[in-house]
């Protein structure tokens, strides 16, 4: 099978995001996500200086005034395709193995996805309370990346196959998704949250 450039290798699977695992109708329906303080475990508050490109191992969402509301190690497997679907093999957010290594020098745009349920907490259930100026944290074992929220949106399932301009490669670009759910109930929609790398002052 010819392989694809890696540029464009995981918008393929990106697209399959359509079909990841986890949006479930179980007994008790749980009370809508919150902005709920959490203790972090991201000392950084900045991007370091120079990130070499690496696998992240952890991350975490804050808001403007520094308050961690989700913090998450990621699976230490990379998630990776299963002919159409995506499915993480447990609750922790993973890093999608055909897109961009996170550093400050990656040119390509940087993939996270996790499971959403519409009756069992997982961590990106928080993805709903994301707000722009927002911060998300990746911690590598080279360092800290810190991204700033620029907008969030509800994408129906599939669409990322059609002329987009998500499928584009941004320098710095890091896109968070899961699997939409709204009063309780899952959606048709994946869930996106977009961001930009905070490059360090000179």
């Amino acid at each position: 099978m010819t392989s694809l450039p890696r540029a464009r290798h995981w918008l393929v699977g990106a697209a399959a995001i359509a079909l990841i695992a986890g949006c479930s109708s179980e007994p008790e329906a749980l009370p809508p996500p919150d902005r709920s303080a959490v203790p972090s475990h991201i000392d950084a508050v900045a991007s370091d200086p120079a990130v070499a490109p690496a696998e992240p191992t952890a991350i975490e969402l804050r808001s403007p005034a520094g308050e961690t509301y989700l913090s998450s190690p990621l699976n230490p497997e990379k998630l990776m395709r299963v002919g159409q679907r995506l499915n993480p093999v447990n609750e922790l957010p993973v890093w999608w193995g055909e897109s961009g290594l996170p550093g400050t020098d990656t040119k390509e745009t940087v993939l996270v996805a996790g499971h959403n349920y519409s009756r069992r907490v997982a961590p990106f259930r928080a993805l709903r309370v994301v707000q722009p100026g927002d911060a998300v944290l990746l911690r590598t074992p080279n360092g800290v990346l810190r991204y700033t929220v620029e907008r969030t949106t509800p994408l129906p399932k599939g669409s990322l196959l059609s002329q987009n301009e998500l499928r584009d490669h941004v320098p710095g670009r890091l896109i968070l998704a899961n699997c939409d759910v709204v009063d309780g109930e899952p959606t048709d929609n994946n869930y996106l949250v977009i961001a930009q790398l905070d490059r360090p002052a000179n």
